[in-house]
């Protein structure tokens, strides 16, 4: 397994005008080229939590085949730099950012961009169009990859731009997931805009926002200002810790979480239905999750666990590992419900710390005895509800001879969560599991 380390060395051992092959996976900067060479990646991922993730201090420098990105929040200008190139005549080759490349004539000033583009719940079974707005410092080309939304146009011109879209007709608990691609002309530089939503027979069209995003008319002129006094080096000794949020007092009931009216019993109706290995992006919102069953054919005691991960896999220290035992992280973004008549992992996906880049939630049966495992459930399902009333179910195979499940994992991708549904079984003993994630076992 390569490490962030590797990817240094590898770029400062770069011969003059030679070529740098970087492997698969994701790695966290901040990353330096000294030398004239090409820098190919297979979709390598490099971010940081503020930028400048890639500085490039040499002339001839050639980039292929990377994703460059920043999982930090709301970034001052300064900070939310992807690439800082020294000499203007970088070349970029099937190269995706999500944050200002400086240093490029033209491509350096402001895009004003969303990273999402959340239409929330929409009427089913009829056509629905809806509007964003762009600021672009060149001319583009937009692309959609999904096959259901169909685009006013394919380009947008220098300054400001309105771009609607049309969805076809879905049915009822229908997803939306994809992106739209917004290509530079001066650079090919790809910048992604994630749209998500889904569709809903109860919903009411008439409390849509269709206008999904606007441009601050000040920003661009603004940006300028932080351009002509741009220092990289400056902007990275500003880098401080991510956001901390405070945890309540450990006398707070749990339970009241799960009782306020996000979680009420009256939204509920909105069911969408999930298939494993299929992503799905996670509002910024709080979820609950419980595993859900009609009866038991054996008396079976069930814990969630979830993992907090880095972007080396594993968790930086024990507390990173929530479950009855630890029942909230101590940004206070994870709390586990343990009461007499519930068991419920509640994520706030935005108050998750930038520096986790996975999570995983784990089920499995407390207990030695090798007859207790999940196919002794009737009817059980991973139960995820959203705050905004979208509630998600995983159906589970009833043949799980297990005693422990891999439930959902969730990704950090551009800092934007992806839940990836799974419910598949695990050989592997708990114990095991939680050492393979960094976890100390005593």
């Amino acid at each position: 397994m390569h490490l962030a380390a590797d990817i240094c060395k590898m770029l400062e051992n770069a011969e003059e005008n030679g070529v740098i092959e970087l492997p698969e996976g994701e790695f966290e900067g901040s990353f330096k080229i000294n030398r004239s060479c090409t820098v190919k990646g297979k979709n390598t991922v490099l971010w940081s939590i503020s930028g400048p993730v890639l500085t490039v201090n040499a002339e001839r420098v050639r980039l292929e085949g990377l994703k460059i990105g920043l999982t930090g929040g709301k970034l001052p200008d300064n900070r939310n730099v992807s690439v800082f190139c020294r000499y203007k005549d970088t070349k970029f080759s099937n190269v995706e950012v999500n944050g200002a490349v400086i240093g490029i004539p033209d491509e350096e000033n402001y895009w004003g961009l969303p990273k999402l583009l959340s239409m929330g719940n929409i009427p089913a079974e009829k056509e629905n169009s809806f509007s964003f707005e762009l600021y672009v410092p060149v001319n583009t080309e937009v692309k959609c990859d999904i096959y259901s939304v169909r685009l006013s146009q394919d380009y947008a011109f220098e300054g400001f731009n309105s771009i609607s879209f049309i969805i076809d007709k879905l049915k009822s608990g229908s997803l939306i997931y994809g992106g739209i691609s917004v290509i530079s002309s001066v650079t090919g530089i790809v910048r992604k805009i994630v749209l998500s939503g889904s569709a809903s027979e109860n919903c009411d069209a008439g409390n849509a926002n269709y206008m999904l995003f606007s441009v601050n008319r000040e920003a661009p002129s603004e940006y300028m200002k932080m351009l002509e006094e741009y220092d990289p080096e400056a902007a990275a000794e500003e880098t401080g810790e991510p956001e901390q949020v405070s945890v309540p007092n450990e006398s707070e009931s749990r339970l009241s979480e799960i009782n306020e009216s996000e979680f009420n019993d009256d939204i509920r109706e909105e069911n969408v239905y999930l298939s494993p290995d299929m992503p799905i992006p996670m509002a910024p919102k709080k979820y609950c999750i419980e595993l859900a069953y009609s009866s038991s054919k054996a008396n079976l005691d069930i814990d969630g666990y979830l993992f907090m991960l880095g972007a080396s896999g594993r968790v930086t220290d024990n507390s990173g590992m929530i479950f009855f035992g630890n029942d909230h992280s101590k940004c206070g973004s994870v709390r586990y419900i343990n009461s007499s008549d519930k068991r419920a992992m509640v994520i706030d996906f935005a108050a998750v710390p930038p520096n986790v880049r996975r999570m995983v939630l784990l089920f499995s049966i407390y207990g030695q005895s090798p007859m207790q495992t999940f196919d002794k459930l009737v009817n059980s399902e991973i139960s995820i509800l959203c705050e905004n009333g979208v509630h998600m179910h995983l159906r589970l195979d009833q043949h799980l001879r297990s005693r422990t499940i891999l439930g959902l994992g969730f990704d950090n991708k551009d800092g934007i969560w992806e839940l990836i549904p799974s419910g598949k079984a695990v050989g592997m003993e708990l114990e095991d599991i939680c050492r393979s994630y960094g976890v100390t076992i005593i």
